[in-house]
């Protein structure tokens, strides 16, 4: 199992291109939502991120390892 990866309230995130890949997201909202966190909590040995979606009005938690910061959506879409 990877690491939590590290995310601070202001970050802006999306879903990560492996998260994407493996639910078979390639069109329709997932791949292109961004959002800001908002919080995070402990959850076992993974970190739930809560993010307020820029298209939704309610805040919601994902797992950290089904997202990754906006800047690095290209890294992570060559490596998945």
């Amino acid at each position: 199992m990877s690491k939590p990866k590290l995310f601070a309230i202001g970050n802006r995130v999306a879903y990560s291109a492996a998260f994407l890949k493996s639910t078979g997201q390639r069109t329709g909202w997932a791949p292109f939502a961004r959002g800001t966190v908002t919080g995070t909590e402990p959850f076992g040995n993974r970190v739930l991120v809560s993010i307020k979606w820029d298209d939704v009005p309610e805040i919601k938690t994902v797992l950290d390892a089904n997202l990754t910061l906006v800047g690095r959506i290209g890294i992570d879409a060559a490596l998945a």
